[in-house]
């Protein structure tokens, strides 16, 4: 029991990769922001680029404020599962996001939006385990 207290004390202290892609979120999201306020480019490229980035930021920051939440307030181990389904939750709510949006507030379903949330979370997903993140644990 002992040990496992230490071992959070050392995971609440370490900045691994998901900590660092969740800071590459909010500053992607920072930028765009800044460039979605200036009139750049018309380009469609640019344009299409500027609309996904946030879907992406906001993948890598809610991961990382899970990884947080489940480390920090439910005081548990984030183990290989309990990333896989953290992630995995992730574009499940984005899926519900956009069918609340196209049902009540009368937006379009973008597929896209989704398409690159579930890109984000592999990055997320594959990165630490690629880089052996000592903050996933195999059970």
């Amino acid at each position: 029991m002992n040990n496992d207290k230490k071992i959070q004390q050392q995971e609440k202290k370490k900045l691994g990769s998901i900590e660092i892609l969740g800071c590459v979120g909010i500053l992607i999201w920072v930028v765009v922001l800044f460039l979605r306020g200036r009139n750049v480019s018309h380009n469609n490229t640019y344009l299409f680029v500027i609309g996904m980035l946030p879907n992406l930021a906001a993948a890598w920051i809610s991961t990382a404020i899970g990884k947080w939440f489940i480390i920090r307030v439910l005081k548990r181990r984030v183990t290989t599962d309990v990333y896989l389904l953290l992630c995995f939750s992730i574009v499940i709510f984005s899926f519900c996001s956009e069918l609340i949006y196209e049902r009540y507030f009368s937006s379009v379903f973008d597929i896209y939006d989704i398409l690159v949330t579930a890109f984000a979370q592999i990055v997320i997903f594959v990165v630490p385990l690629l880089l052996r993140d000592e903050s996933i644990k195999n059970k």
